[in-house]
Protein backbone atom coordinates (compact mmCIF):
# COMPACT_ATOMS: atom_id res chain seq x y z
CA UNK A 1 0.00 0.00 0.00
CA UNK A 2 1.28 3.70 -0.89
CA UNK A 3 0.27 6.46 1.42
CA UNK A 4 0.62 9.08 -0.63
CA UNK A 5 -0.55 12.82 0.87
CA UNK A 6 0.85 15.05 -1.70
CA UNK A 7 -0.10 12.95 -4.96
CA UNK A 8 3.18 12.46 -6.13
CA UNK A 9 2.07 9.10 -7.98
CA UNK A 10 -0.09 11.33 -10.09
CA UNK A 11 -3.34 9.87 -8.57
CA UNK A 12 -6.92 11.80 -9.35
CA UNK A 13 -7.22 13.52 -5.96
CA UNK A 14 -10.74 12.38 -5.38
CA UNK A 15 -9.28 8.95 -5.19
CA UNK A 16 -6.44 10.42 -2.89
CA UNK A 17 -9.21 11.61 -0.68
CA UNK A 18 -11.02 8.43 -0.50
CA UNK A 19 -8.22 5.66 0.33
CA UNK A 20 -7.14 8.21 3.42
CA UNK A 21 -5.32 6.13 5.68
CA UNK A 22 -5.26 2.80 4.04
CA UNK A 23 -3.25 3.96 1.05
CA UNK A 24 -3.31 3.40 -2.81
CA UNK A 25 -2.88 -0.42 -3.56
CA UNK A 26 -0.35 -1.01 -5.62
CA UNK A 27 1.33 -4.71 -7.09
CA UNK A 28 4.45 -6.18 -7.80
CA UNK A 29 5.10 -6.72 -11.02
CA UNK A 30 9.10 -6.68 -11.58
CA UNK A 31 10.85 -9.61 -9.92
CA UNK A 32 8.48 -12.19 -10.59
CA UNK A 33 8.60 -15.22 -8.13
CA UNK A 34 7.53 -18.27 -10.77
CA UNK A 35 9.60 -20.22 -10.02
CA UNK A 36 9.47 -21.78 -6.87
CA UNK A 37 8.87 -24.90 -6.38
CA UNK A 38 6.65 -24.71 -3.54
CA UNK A 39 3.68 -23.67 -4.53
CA UNK A 40 2.35 -19.73 -4.91
CA UNK A 41 3.18 -17.06 -2.75
CA UNK A 42 0.68 -15.61 -0.45
CA UNK A 43 0.81 -12.26 -0.92
CA UNK A 44 2.04 -10.37 1.69
CA UNK A 45 1.20 -6.26 2.55
CA UNK A 46 4.04 -3.75 2.91
CA UNK A 47 3.59 0.33 3.06
CA UNK A 48 5.38 2.96 1.17
CA UNK A 49 5.24 6.72 2.53
CA UNK A 50 5.98 9.23 0.10
CA UNK A 51 6.05 12.68 0.73
CA UNK A 52 6.87 15.72 -1.90
CA UNK A 53 9.05 17.24 0.60
CA UNK A 54 11.29 13.91 0.61
CA UNK A 55 12.48 14.49 -2.80
CA UNK A 56 16.09 13.24 -3.60
CA UNK A 57 16.44 14.33 -7.11
CA UNK A 58 15.06 14.63 -10.62
CA UNK A 59 16.22 14.39 -14.21
CA UNK A 60 14.51 15.09 -17.41
CA UNK A 61 11.93 12.04 -17.29
CA UNK A 62 11.31 11.00 -13.02
CA UNK A 63 11.93 11.90 -9.62
CA UNK A 64 12.86 9.96 -6.86
CA UNK A 65 11.74 10.14 -3.32
CA UNK A 66 13.30 9.22 0.08
CA UNK A 67 10.59 7.11 1.73
CA UNK A 68 9.78 4.93 5.14
CA UNK A 69 9.05 1.51 3.91
CA UNK A 70 6.95 -0.66 6.33
CA UNK A 71 7.88 -4.42 5.93
CA UNK A 72 5.40 -7.13 6.17
CA UNK A 73 5.06 -8.80 8.93
CA UNK A 74 7.25 -10.94 10.24
CA UNK A 75 9.72 -8.70 8.60
CA UNK A 76 11.22 -5.75 10.67
CA UNK A 77 14.32 -3.74 10.22
CA UNK A 78 16.70 -2.41 12.92
CA UNK A 79 15.86 0.80 13.71
CA UNK A 80 13.57 3.43 15.91
CA UNK A 81 10.58 2.61 13.91
CA UNK A 82 11.29 -0.79 12.41
CA UNK A 83 11.33 0.82 8.68
CA UNK A 84 13.55 0.68 5.80
CA UNK A 85 14.81 3.83 3.98
CA UNK A 86 14.07 3.10 0.54
CA UNK A 87 14.55 5.31 -2.99
CA UNK A 88 11.61 5.46 -4.89
CA UNK A 89 11.64 6.77 -8.69
CA UNK A 90 8.02 7.68 -10.00
CA UNK A 91 8.28 8.81 -13.53
CA UNK A 92 6.90 12.08 -15.40
CA UNK A 93 3.27 12.15 -16.49
CA UNK A 94 4.36 11.58 -19.67
CA UNK A 95 4.17 8.01 -22.27
CA UNK A 96 7.61 8.66 -23.00
CA UNK A 97 8.46 8.66 -19.45
CA UNK A 98 6.61 5.95 -18.46
CA UNK A 99 8.35 3.53 -21.18
CA UNK A 100 11.60 4.82 -20.15
CA UNK A 101 10.51 3.39 -16.50
CA UNK A 102 9.48 0.57 -17.85
CA UNK A 103 12.70 -0.29 -19.76
CA UNK A 104 14.42 0.19 -16.12
CA UNK A 105 12.94 -1.78 -14.29
CA UNK A 106 13.13 -4.72 -17.15
CA UNK A 107 16.91 -4.14 -16.93
CA UNK A 108 16.87 -4.44 -13.60
CA UNK A 109 15.27 -7.56 -13.32
CA UNK A 110 17.94 -9.08 -15.98
CA UNK A 111 21.26 -7.89 -13.74
CA UNK A 112 22.30 -11.19 -11.75
CA UNK A 113 22.52 -10.84 -8.61
CA UNK A 114 26.23 -11.06 -7.74
CA UNK A 115 26.45 -7.69 -9.48
CA UNK A 116 24.41 -5.95 -6.41
CA UNK A 117 26.47 -7.28 -3.56
CA UNK A 118 29.08 -6.70 -1.73
CA UNK A 119 32.53 -8.51 -1.78
CA UNK A 120 36.00 -8.78 0.29
CA UNK A 121 38.83 -8.39 -1.66
CA UNK A 122 39.68 -6.98 -5.19
CA UNK A 123 38.82 -7.80 -8.61
CA UNK A 124 41.34 -7.39 -11.69
CA UNK A 125 39.45 -5.47 -14.58
CA UNK A 126 41.08 -5.27 -17.55
CA UNK A 127 42.32 -1.78 -18.96
CA UNK A 128 42.82 -1.20 -14.92
CA UNK A 129 46.38 -1.44 -13.96
CA UNK A 130 46.00 -2.07 -10.50
CA UNK A 131 43.22 -4.38 -8.66
CA UNK A 132 39.92 -2.27 -7.59
CA UNK A 133 37.34 -3.14 -4.64
CA UNK A 134 35.21 -6.39 -5.12
CA UNK A 135 32.07 -4.21 -4.71
CA UNK A 136 28.75 -3.89 -5.95
CA UNK A 137 28.48 -2.18 -9.44
CA UNK A 138 24.09 -1.04 -9.23
CA UNK A 139 21.47 -0.23 -6.37
CA UNK A 140 19.89 -3.75 -5.10
CA UNK A 141 16.74 -3.80 -7.06
CA UNK A 142 13.24 -3.77 -4.37
CA UNK A 143 10.83 -4.34 -7.59
CA UNK A 144 8.53 -2.98 -9.86
CA UNK A 145 5.01 -2.01 -8.85
CA UNK A 146 2.22 -1.07 -11.04
CA UNK A 147 -0.99 1.10 -9.88
CA UNK A 148 -4.33 -0.94 -8.99
CA UNK A 149 -7.58 1.34 -9.63
CA UNK A 150 -10.88 1.02 -7.87
CA UNK A 151 -12.20 -1.91 -10.09
CA UNK A 152 -8.78 -3.99 -9.25
CA UNK A 153 -7.33 -3.50 -12.92
CA UNK A 154 -3.71 -3.75 -12.94
CA UNK A 155 -2.58 -0.16 -14.91
CA UNK A 156 0.43 -0.56 -17.04
CA UNK A 157 -0.81 1.45 -19.84
CA UNK A 158 1.04 3.06 -22.51
CA UNK A 159 0.36 4.59 -26.26
CA UNK A 160 1.59 2.86 -29.56
CA UNK A 161 3.36 5.89 -31.52
CA UNK A 162 4.64 7.57 -28.56
CA UNK A 163 8.45 9.05 -28.59
CA UNK A 164 10.17 11.69 -26.57
CA UNK A 165 10.00 13.91 -29.62
CA UNK A 166 6.61 13.22 -29.68
CA UNK A 167 5.46 12.86 -26.27
CA UNK A 168 1.58 12.82 -25.22
CA UNK A 169 0.15 13.14 -21.11
CA UNK A 170 -0.69 10.35 -19.21
CA UNK A 171 -4.29 10.12 -17.62
CA UNK A 172 -3.01 7.04 -15.49
CA UNK A 173 -0.82 7.13 -12.45
CA UNK A 174 3.04 6.29 -12.21
CA UNK A 175 4.27 2.97 -11.53
CA UNK A 176 6.94 2.81 -8.54
CA UNK A 177 10.41 1.45 -8.79
CA UNK A 178 11.83 0.82 -5.46
CA UNK A 179 15.69 0.44 -4.89
CA UNK A 180 18.69 0.76 -2.51
CA UNK A 181 19.46 5.00 -1.46
CA UNK A 182 22.84 5.31 -2.90
CA UNK A 183 24.17 8.99 -1.83
CA UNK A 184 24.88 12.01 -3.96
CA UNK A 185 26.52 12.30 -7.38
CA UNK A 186 30.38 11.58 -7.56
CA UNK A 187 32.65 14.76 -8.18
CA UNK A 188 35.64 13.53 -9.86
CA UNK A 189 37.60 16.67 -10.09
CA UNK A 190 38.15 16.36 -6.24
CA UNK A 191 38.64 12.86 -6.62
CA UNK A 192 41.66 11.18 -6.31
CA UNK A 193 43.05 8.31 -9.57
CA UNK A 194 42.48 5.71 -7.91
CA UNK A 195 38.82 7.00 -6.74
CA UNK A 196 38.47 7.97 -10.46
CA UNK A 197 39.63 4.21 -11.56
CA UNK A 198 37.08 2.64 -8.98
CA UNK A 199 34.42 4.70 -10.85
CA UNK A 200 35.83 3.79 -13.99
CA UNK A 201 35.93 -0.17 -13.00
CA UNK A 202 32.37 -0.07 -12.51
CA UNK A 203 31.29 0.51 -16.43
CA UNK A 204 33.78 -2.06 -17.12
CA UNK A 205 32.43 -4.55 -15.46
CA UNK A 206 28.75 -3.84 -16.55
CA UNK A 207 30.31 -3.90 -20.39
CA UNK A 208 31.62 -6.91 -19.66
CA UNK A 209 28.37 -8.77 -18.63
CA UNK A 210 26.98 -7.01 -22.05
CA UNK A 211 25.29 -4.40 -20.45
CA UNK A 212 24.75 -0.78 -22.07
CA UNK A 213 23.87 2.12 -19.02
CA UNK A 214 22.89 4.48 -21.64
CA UNK A 215 22.98 7.67 -20.58
CA UNK A 216 26.61 7.92 -19.06
CA UNK A 217 27.18 11.24 -17.19
CA UNK A 218 28.43 11.76 -13.57
CA UNK A 219 24.84 12.49 -12.31
CA UNK A 220 24.09 8.49 -12.88
CA UNK A 221 27.04 7.69 -10.33
CA UNK A 222 26.26 8.16 -6.81
CA UNK A 223 28.79 7.59 -3.95
CA UNK A 224 28.07 7.36 -0.13
CA UNK A 225 29.92 6.79 2.79
CA UNK A 226 31.31 3.10 3.15
CA UNK A 227 31.78 0.46 3.42
CA UNK A 228 28.17 -0.67 3.74
CA UNK A 229 29.12 -3.90 5.18
CA UNK A 230 29.76 -1.86 8.84
CA UNK A 231 27.30 -0.25 10.82
CA UNK A 232 26.10 3.59 9.43
CA UNK A 233 27.91 5.23 12.19
CA UNK A 234 31.22 3.50 11.15
CA UNK A 235 31.26 4.71 7.35
CA UNK A 236 32.84 7.31 6.22
CA UNK A 237 34.17 8.69 2.96
CA UNK A 238 37.42 7.83 3.67
CA UNK A 239 36.18 3.89 2.14
CA UNK A 240 33.50 5.43 -0.18
CA UNK A 241 30.74 3.33 -1.97
CA UNK A 242 29.82 3.91 -5.40
CA UNK A 243 26.83 2.81 -7.62
CA UNK A 244 25.88 3.41 -11.51
CA UNK A 245 22.55 4.26 -11.48
CA UNK A 246 19.65 5.44 -14.37
CA UNK A 247 19.09 2.56 -16.85
CA UNK A 248 15.82 3.76 -18.47
CA UNK A 249 17.97 3.68 -21.49
CA UNK A 250 19.77 0.62 -20.73
CA UNK A 251 20.10 -1.95 -22.87
CA UNK A 252 21.67 -5.84 -22.39
CA UNK A 253 22.95 -7.90 -25.36
CA UNK A 254 19.20 -9.95 -25.52
CA UNK A 255 17.05 -6.74 -25.47
CA UNK A 256 19.43 -5.27 -28.51
CA UNK A 257 18.71 -7.89 -30.85
CA UNK A 258 15.20 -7.33 -30.81
CA UNK A 259 15.49 -3.60 -31.40
CA UNK A 260 15.53 -2.53 -35.16
CA UNK A 261 18.63 -0.47 -36.78
CA UNK A 262 16.73 2.45 -36.32
CA UNK A 263 16.31 2.21 -33.04
CA UNK A 264 20.10 1.34 -32.49
CA UNK A 265 21.00 4.15 -34.59
CA UNK A 266 20.01 6.43 -31.46
CA UNK A 267 23.24 4.89 -30.06
CA UNK A 268 25.83 5.94 -32.62
CA UNK A 269 26.18 5.26 -36.46
CA UNK A 270 25.07 2.05 -37.74
CA UNK A 271 28.24 0.09 -38.03
CA UNK A 272 26.72 -2.95 -40.13
CA UNK A 273 25.31 -6.32 -38.09
CA UNK A 274 23.44 -6.26 -34.35
CA UNK A 275 26.70 -7.60 -33.05
CA UNK A 276 28.42 -4.74 -34.66
CA UNK A 277 26.63 -2.42 -33.82
CA UNK A 278 26.14 -3.25 -30.10
CA UNK A 279 30.49 -3.29 -29.74
CA UNK A 280 29.97 -0.19 -31.40
CA UNK A 281 27.91 1.29 -28.88
CA UNK A 282 29.71 -0.57 -25.41
CA UNK A 283 33.23 1.74 -27.26
CA UNK A 284 30.85 5.12 -27.26
CA UNK A 285 29.85 4.22 -23.78
CA UNK A 286 33.66 3.82 -22.53
CA UNK A 287 34.88 6.97 -24.40
CA UNK A 288 31.96 9.10 -22.23
CA UNK A 289 33.19 7.29 -19.46
CA UNK A 290 36.73 8.36 -19.80
CA UNK A 291 35.71 12.25 -20.60
CA UNK A 292 32.66 12.47 -17.94
CA UNK A 293 35.52 10.73 -14.90
CA UNK A 294 38.20 12.43 -16.20
CA UNK A 295 40.51 9.52 -17.02
CA UNK A 296 44.07 10.36 -18.78
CA UNK A 297 45.80 7.99 -21.15
CA UNK A 298 47.12 5.29 -19.34
CA UNK A 299 46.34 7.29 -15.91
CA UNK A 300 44.54 4.28 -14.27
Amino acid sequence: MVHDPDNTTGHRQDIIEEQGERGIKYILHRPTFDDFDDGPIEPTVAHLYLKAANRLGEGHHSFVYRAPLTLPPPLSAHSPTGQVTVAAKLAYNRCSAHNLLRNEAKIYDSFPKHIQKEYCGYNIVPQCRYPVPAVAIVPKFYGYYLPVNERGDVLDNHHRGCSESRPCVTSWPSPILLMEECGKPVEPAKFTVDQRTECFSLIQRLHHLEIIQGSFYVRNIMVQPGPLTAPPAARSYDTPSYRIIDFGRGETWETWQGKSDRERAAYGPPAGSARATFVAALSEELRRARGELLIDDFGY
